[in-house]
């Protein structure tokens, strides 16, 4: 039984008593940082810093909203082990408004959702340069044909073109055709140029001019039938100027061309041997065998016998003189 006066002090003790502590919450995963998008040529994609922990694998969502309609969709980044996403879809108009969120998960356990800032895909896009297929040269002119990136319709083109000996710029006005033509250049020279694009709506998304490329223009007719003319007189000149040239040389060098192209006579050396030997009997054999030959050659002749006779006598006639002379020869 509690004296008289004992119930306020254990109340009051009571009260002085610390809280028991409350049940802990579940952990909870710190959410993704530095959340970035890039957008180049209307592909979108989204990146962050990943969430470290020490165990499990981290898994990452990505939802969308518009400003017409306060809900959260889903795309094709739901549970993905990358810190990345590329929500570049047909769904998501180029003019639409959007911002993107990203939530972690590990199990059951989960991030906070992080926002970025608004996006809309014609205004934020980077447009690249086009890409020149490639370029028709004429005498005072240069066409180039350009390859849309995007959609063709959506796109206009400007090209900054200079000769290369100077440093004057020149552009053209903004066009929408994909083959664009410099004018009033000149002949045989070499102009080098830039292109950018921009979205026809709205002027301020114009895009980065492209790297410097070069072409010469072509010659005229007129200048191409000057050069024919120059070529074939320069040849001319030279074909005479050669011919004069060898003239000369061969005057003057007579003797020197006549030894290379007929080199000096030289006496067989049979003949060589008896003119340094006279008494060898080297002439005596040759004209025995000379007369050993038969001089005599056939022929028959088909007359009449008044003119076979006479021939036959003046046959005989030649055959005696002949014997003659050879034995007068011999005895000689």
């Amino acid at each position: 039984m509690l004296r008289p006066g004992a119930a306020p002090l254990l109340c009051l003790l009571l009260l002085s008593l610390p809280e028991p502590p409350a049940a802990e919450s579940p952990l909870q995963l710190p959410a993704p940082q530095n959340l970035i998008i890039y957008s180049y040529n209307y592909q979108n994609l989204l990146r962050w810093a990943p969430v470290k922990v020490d165990n499990g694998s981290v898994l990452y969502t990505v939802e969308y909203s518009t400003v017409t309609c306060d809900c959260w969709e889903e795309i094709n980044c739901t549970n993905i082990t990358k810190t990345e996403c590329n929500f570049t879809h047909p769904d998501i108009k180029s003019f639409w408004t959007i911002t993107l969120r990203v939530r972690a998960e590990l199990g059951q356990v989960k991030s906070d959702w992080v926002e970025t800032h608004k996006f809309v895909a014609d205004q934020n896009t980077t447009i690249g340069p086009p890409v020149i297929v490639n370029v028709d040269s004429t005498p005072h002119s240069l066409f180039l044909n350009v390859l849309p990136i995007v959609k063709e319709d959506t796109l206009q083109y400007l090209v900054r073109y200079w000769e290369k000996s100077t440093n004057e710029r020149h552009e053209t006005e903004w066009t929408k055709n994909t083959r664009i033509g410099l004018l009033n250049l000149k002949q045989l020279t070499v102009y080098c140029f830039q292109i950018r694009a921009k979205l026809q709506v709205l002027n301020h998304n114009i895009g980065p001019l492209s790297k410097t490329d070069c072409h010469k223009t072509a010659a005229s007719d007129a200048t191409r039938a000057g050069f024919v003319v120059v070529i074939f007189v320069a040849a001319t000149v030279t074909v005479v100027i050669l011919a004069i040239v060898c003239f000369l040389f061969i005057q003057k060098f007579h003797q020197v061309v006549k030894y290379w192209f007929q080199p000096p006579f030289k006496i067989p050396s049979h003949i060589e041997e008896y003119l340094n030997d006279p008494e060898m009997p080297v002439l005596e054999e040759f004209q025995n065998n000379c007369a050993e030959e038969d001089p005599w050659d056939s022929l028959s002749v088909v007359s009449n016998a008044e003119g076979s006779q006479a021939l036959v006598r003046d046959t005989l006639n030649t055959n005696v003189h002949s014997d003659s002379r050879s034995i007068e020869s011999e005895k000689t």
